[in-house]
């Protein structure tokens, strides 16, 4: 089974989130806890789609 790191709390998932969440703009991959966290009222949030094992 693949797993990435999450960009934000460094845990190992197989389901992570691509997406831009502060300046300067950058993809990265993060898990489904800290995707929830970084979120609600952030204009820069974007999302990039769905990474799976």
């Amino acid at each position: 089974m693949r797993k990435k790191h999450c960009h934000i709390c460094e845990n190992e998932f197989s389901t992570l989130f691509r997406v831009q969440y502060k300046q300067p703009k950058e993809w990265v991959f993060v898990c489904e806890h800290c995707l929830l966290n970084i979120k609600p009222n952030n204009p820069h949030y974007k999302y990039g789609g769905t990474w799976k094992k």
